[in-house]
Formats: structure tokens, sequence, C-alpha cells
């Protein structure tokens, strides 16, 4: 999206033009409160226009007047929980305080301040809920409806419990709930609509509150980190501002306009590359002042959501970094413009000061591939000497969004490795777009070549090239001649993929751009996914169908289900897979029915014999209760019948090696539509199975037939048979030391053979024999009786 997406962020945020460390914003006082930590700050303004702080002892509430901000002066403590953990929100001219020390909401009457004075108690539920509240972690209260929300509490799975403000402010009714998603850390709320902050499931979630007995959620969104702390809206609505509260965390702004629909526009962070923690956000004028832990609080201009800009920030605190010391909260909305800040321990203390609210200069822009004509992405766009706090990066749309404080005229640089690079002077506005969209040009090479089959030499049509590079990829395909040709290829060494279904992948060859190449391939069905060939899927699952991807692991149990690399020795990181969803391992497995998955049809005619290998996954466990009966059954079709000629049962999480070899026989010939299919089936009761496949190849051979003599006679009795079976035999002449009569299997395999010691006769066949399809034959002097089926 933006700032966050250029790695180089320590050497360029430490460089000339960084951002001040204080900046627009004045420190006016400090003060101290040794023997106790803070937590979150809230302010009151009376009606005679004093200013208070209220702060979030551990001892208890803090009251401190703030109306002079160069002389604070703390009023009164008061006494409660002693505990870390305080929020603080004010309706009217009462102060709600809630902690994980518990004593449910205290409620503080402010209207007799600046008297220490001050009459407050404790609510802990009434009706349903009477005497049942207790610990809490944070609350909002939405101030045009009159309701309080309190959540992460001891109730409701920790969701958000309401409460009525209307009727009496000071003594608060039960008014409902909100659980549906169960524990909310913080949230928003405005005119009956809830913006719920879910931390440990990492989203944020859009509530329609209207009806307190049962709120309907609107939709949900993912945040970047999935550590969803705090959100707040801009004035017209139309955008929310969201917190993660983990290392490396960002400010983010989405479009709430359709809660079904929650975009990302924009995230930044005030000290990029440093792993410093956001904690709140508030709005203000819709420019959005957050806490960032050890690197104090911030001002970012949010009156373009999708485009953050950082023009303010003051350092509470003396340290740096990763980490939960420093500034906890910070509260804006005081009628003069005062800002405090509240620093947690070492020692705990208040900061007052004046902000500079100022309006950023935005630059803005598209950028495009002057050979492809296409987006040009991850291009770096720097404001020389201005106050950027990192260059920016052009999205895969080829869009940049950045911006600084400061007007005037800049040089900006738009640089990408490969390209010639640009430099302007750009003018920059306060509270104005400069729109600059520019098209690069490569240093652009181009690469010729031919194709062809390693063993005659002639060119091999239609043929597929995958150029890959540090810097670029491109994808060819050869023409009717086996030629290639690619214009606008960035200077460079490539590593070259070629193959065609029908030859063997040839890999890692090396080409450069400006140079004509021939690339040798050799006849073969290998297939490990690094091209594109094209295999048919079906499916009558009602998930995870097979799909080619770099697979996503899942487990169960500490069992790998899914796999989550593919078979390590291809130089690719591809396979086939069933369902590569992620996620639970239940979730994206094969479910209720079978997914196939066929080879394009290979010509095999020629051969009598066939090696097949492959690498496979099959994995078959958990589920719905007794032993798993699940499995990847393989077979090949010579287009007009299909054998089984594998079925794997064994669950295993790793990749495995198959080697079936398959044999031609009279009721089965090898033709030129042979295909080769992989079926992962779940029977019922359903289990997770999850298959995978790489490396599939197969090998023919012509092995030397006898000649068919038709004068050799045989029979069977019984046929079918039970058990044993006797073979009556009679061939003219006398046998040769060589006659003997064969016995094979529907693959050709060899299962026994006995030695003939006269032209005529009877054998019995007695051997133990699973049921199923045999031949015998018998050979005699290098020919052979045509095959009886048994």
């Amino acid at each position: 999206m933006k700032k966050n997406l250029y790695l180089l962020v320590c050497a360029l945020l430490f460089g000339a033009g960084a951002f001040a460390q204080n900046s627009n914003i004045t420190l006016r006082s400090t003060m101290e409160f040794p023997g106790q930590t803070l937590a979150n700050i809230c302010g009151w303004t009376s009606p005679t226009g004093q200013e208070y702080a209220l702060l979030g002892g551990s001892k208890g509430l803090i009251i401190v007047d703030v109306t002079n901000p160069d002389v604070p002066v703390q009023i009164v403590q008061i006494p409660g929980p002693d505990n870390l953990w305080k929020e603080i929100k004010t309706y009217g001219h009462y102060a709600y305080v809630t902690s994980e020390g518990g004593q449910g909401v205290q409620i503080v009457d402010l209207s007799d301040l600046p008297s220490a004075d001050l009459q407050y108690h404790h609510y802990m539920g009434d009706g349903p809920i009477a005497g049942q509240l207790n610990t809490i972690h944070a609350l909002h209260i939405d101030v045009t409806k009159g309701f309080l929300y309190a959540f992460g509490s001891n109730l409701v799975s920790g969701g958000a419990v309401v409460l009525d403000l209307n009727a009496d402010p000071y003594n608060p009714t039960y008014a409902g709930e909100f659980s549906a998603l169960q524990y909310i850390h913080d949230g928003f709320a405005e005119n009956d609509t809830l913006y719920a902050c879910h931390i440990y499931d990492g989203i944020m979630s859009i509530v329609d509150m209207s009806d307190k007995g049962a709120p309907q959620v609107l939709g949900t969104v993912e945040t970047p980190l999935k550590f969803t702390h705090n959100a707040w809206l801009t004035s017209d609505h139309k955008a929310a501002l969201n917190t993660d509260e983990r290392s490396g965390s960002y400010l983010t702004s989405y479009d709430v306009t359709d809660p079904s629909d929650i975009r990302e526009l924009d995230r930044m962070q005030t000290t990029p590359g440093s792993g410093s923690i956001v904690h709140n956000v508030h709005i203000r004028n819709d420019w959005a002042i957050s806490s960032w832990y050890t690197d104090g609080f911030n001002i970012v201009d949010a009156h373009r959501p999708i485009n953050l800009v950082q023009t303010g920030r003051f350092d509470t605190w003396p340290g740096s970094g990763d980490g939960f010391d420093g500034c906890w909260g910070v509260f804006p909305f005081f009628p003069s413009g005062t800002i405090v800040a509240s620093d947690i321990e070492n020692t705990a203390k208040l900061t007052v000061c004046t902000p500079n609210y100022r309006r950023a200069c935005y630059l803005e822009g598209v950028l495009t591939d002057g050979c492809s004509g296409g987006p040009l992405a991850g291009a770096k766009i720097t404001i020389v000497g201005g106050d950027q706090l990192i260059p920016e990066i052009s999205t895969l749309q080829g869009i940049y969004r950045t911006g600084q404080v400061e007007p005037g005229t800049f040089k900006v640089t738009i640089e990408k490795a490969g390209y010639v690079t640009q430099t302007l002077d750009v003018q920059l506005a306060t509270a104005q777009v400069t729109e600059l969209n520019l098209t690069l040009s490569p240093l652009a090479y181009s690469v010729n070549g031919l194709v062809v089959d390693g063993g005659s030499g002639q060119p091999v049509p239609n043929a597929k090239i995958v150029l890959s590079s540090d810097e670029a990829s491109y994808d060819i395909t050869a023409d009717a001649n086996g030629q290639f040709n690619l214009d606008c290829v960035l200077a460079g060494t490539y590593s070259a993929t070629v193959g065609i279904w029908g030859y063997k992948i040839s890999q890692n060859i090396t080409v450069s751009a400006n140079t004509n190449t021939t690339l040798s391939i050799v006849k073969g069905y290998y297939d490990d996914f690094a091209l594109n060939y094209g295999w048919a899927t079906q499916s009558t699952a009602s998930s995870g169908e097979w799909v080619r991807d770099v697979p996503i692991g899942t487990s169960n149990q500490g069992n790998t289900v899914n796999p989550d690399e593919d078979a390590a020795q291809d130089g690719n990181s591809l396979c086939y897979t069933t369902g590569n969803g992620g996620g639970n391992a239940g979730s994206d497995d094969v479910d209720n029915g079978a997914v196939t998955l066929t080879t394009p049809a290979m010509k095999l005619a020629e051969f009598n014999a066939l090696e097949i290998s492959y690498r496979y996954w099959f994995f078959n466990g958990g589920g719905n209760g007794g032993a798993p009966n699940d499995n990847l059954e393989v077979a090949i079709s010579n287009g007009t019948s299909t054998r089984t000629i594998a079925t794997h049962n064994a669950s295993a999480s790793q990749w495995l090696l198959s080697v079936i070899t398959v044999a031609e026989t009279p009721d089965f010939p090898f033709t030129d539509n042979m295909t080769v299919s992989f079926r992962a089936s779940d029977n019922d009761p359903g289990h997770l199975v999850e298959a995978a496949v790489d490396m599939f190849e197969v090998n023919g051979t012509t092995v030397g037939i006898p000649d068919i003599d038709r004068n050799i006679h045989l029979a069977a009795a019984p046929n079918p048979a039970h058990g044993a079976f006797a073979v009556t035999y009679d061939f003219e002449g006398r046998a040769s030391s060589d006659a003997r009569l064969v016995l094979t299997d529907l693959l050709g395999r060899e299962i026994m053979a006995k030695n003939l010691p006269a032209n005529s006769g009877s054998e019995t066949i007695s051997a133990g024999l699973q049921p199923g399809i045999y031949f015998v034959r018998l050979e005699n002097g290098g020919k052979r009786s045509l095959p009886l089926k048994v």
C-alpha cells in the first residue's frame, strides 16, 4: 500500500530530510506522579471553561487542572482499585472509570470542580446483571444516543455490555449486550453503530446497535497485524482509523461506507523500521492524534484517508523502539486545543502540549511501464530534501500516494532497477494534491531464440518458456516454428525454464538479455508443474478441489495435513494439491465426495511397458469417528478402458515416492490417447483428506514379445474359479527346454510360472490368489500362445 513496503527504512529515516522528532507540537509543562503508574487519559471542560485532565492512575482517578497549560495543578486523586489498567470517558458532567482491577464502573460527578470534594460511587450492574459487573478493560460512550459500552468485562464472554445513561447518568441501567463475536478489547460507538475491536481475532466489526437486545453484525475486516486494538471515525463517518497493538504496527484507514465491504485505504508508521507500537487513536477535525508508546504521540492529517501523512510529533519518553513503555494515551479534545498525554512509568508523567495543526501537501499519481504500457509496481518515489517519512513505493496497480508538511518546490526522483531514473521539480502546496503521472522507460533489450528437439535437432513448436531473475519474470510461447522473440526485457541474466507436454522440462538454463539462444529439450513425459500444462480436474466433493499452487500447510493434533511445501527435489515450489485455502485443517480439505486430477493425453502406443513414477502426499485422519477409510487412487486409461494401478490409503505427513510398472496386455493395449488420473476420496463417515502430486514421470520401453503360436491350445476349469483351477494344454512338436506355463496379473506382472515336461497335459494352479482377473499363457521355443483370461 504505502510507507510500509520499503525495506531500507532505518537508513532513510535517520538520514537527511527525516521527520523531526518533535515537530509542530510545543511542550508547555509536565507533572510526575511518583509511586504509581498511569494508564489512559481523558479530559473534561466545565461550563465556565476550566479544562481538567483526567488520568487513570494505578491508585485511582487523578484530576489535574490544565486551564493554564504552563502550570498544571492537581486537584484530587479519587481512590479506585489498585491496578495498572484504567480507562476514562465523560458524558455531561460525569466521568466513567473502568479497570481490570474490578469494582464495575466508577462514576464521578465533576460538577463541583475545582473543589476536591467530589461525589462518586461504583455501578456493578442492575436488572439481569445486578451485582455481576466487575472487571472491565475499556469503555466508550455514544454521546449522540447516551449509551455506555463496557468492553472486555467479566460478563458476556468479554463482549460489549451496554448501559443506558439517558434517564440518570449517575445511575446507569442495563440496556443490552453484544457478544456474538465474543471478546472486544476496545471500540468506538456513535449514533447506535459500534466499531468493535476484537484484538485476539484480529478483526474490527461494524455492528448495528439500534436494538440493544438484538444487535446485527454489518461487516468485519482483518487488520494488518491481526491484533486489533482501537478505532475512531472521521467527521463524515466515511472512514475509520484503526490501530494494531504489535511491534511494527500501523495506523490504518478503512472505507466503511459499505460495512459489508470494508476496504483498506492506507497505513502509516510514525518511525518506520523502529518496531514502535501504536496504542490509541483519536480524531479531531480529521486530524488523527495517536499514542505510540516509546515514540510519544503524533498528529496525522487524515483529511484524505487514502493518503495518511504525519504532520506533527512529540516524543514523551526517552527510550525508543519496540516495547510497552512510554505513552499510553493522548486526549486532544479541549476547546483550547491543548493536548494532554499520559506516560506509564519511569516515572508516571502527564505531558501538556499545544499543537500546531497543519494540513499536508500531497503528491500522488500513477506510474506506467514504458514497454508494456501496464502499471509499474515497485518504483521508489522520493521527495529530495523534504520531510517525507520514507520513500513511497508504487503498488501493483502503479499507484503511489505520499506527502509531507512543508510546501514549496522540491526535486522528486522516481527510480526502479532496470529503468531510467527521472528527477523533476515539483511544486507542493498545503492541503493540495499535486498529481504526477509518469512513464518510466526500461533499459530494454530483446531475447530471441529457438526451441529444438534434443534428439533430432528439429524445432519444437509452441513450447513454453519462463525467464526469471530477481528483478523480473517473463512468460513466452514459441511459435509454430519453435522460434521465440521478446522485446523490452530488462537487462540482466535470467534462468530459463522450457518445456511442452511430451517433452521433459529443462530448467536453470542461463539466458542473457540481448542474445539469441537455442534451448534444447528431450522427448518424454515429465511434469514438476513449473509450467502449466493444463491438467484436467473434476470434482463431486463440496471442497478440496485440485489446484496447481504453492502449498499452504495446515495441521491437526501435531500432524501436517496439507503439505507446507512441494517435493523438495524439483527446483521449484509448485505442485498439485487438494484444497489450498490454508486456515484450519478442515476448512478446505476433500469433503463429501471425490476430486480427480488427470494428465493431458500421452502418445504411448509404441511401447508395451511403462514405468510410472511420482511423488505423492496423502493424509487421512481426524474426522467424525471410526478408523479413517479414505484413499488416493491412481488409474491409467487408454481412452477406452481404465485400470487402477495403485491405491494409497496409508496416511503420512510426508512426501513419498511411488514407482509402478505397467505392462500392455491384449485386452488393454497402449494407445496414443493414454492418461493417468489421481482420485482422492472422502468416504462416509468423513475424515480429514488431503493429497498432493509432484514430479510425475512416464518412461516407456519396448520389451521383445515372442511370436504368437496359434497351434497352442489352452483351457481352464473351473473358470471363474473360487480356489484352485486346472489348465490343460496342447501344442505340436516336442517341448523345448524353456517351455513353461505363465500366470500374470492385469498389469502384466508375472505371478508364477511352471516348466512343462511334455507337449500336452494338465497343471493345477493352487497358489493363494487375490480375487481379480488373471491371464495364463504358454511359452515355447521363442513363441507364445494367445492369453487365456481366468
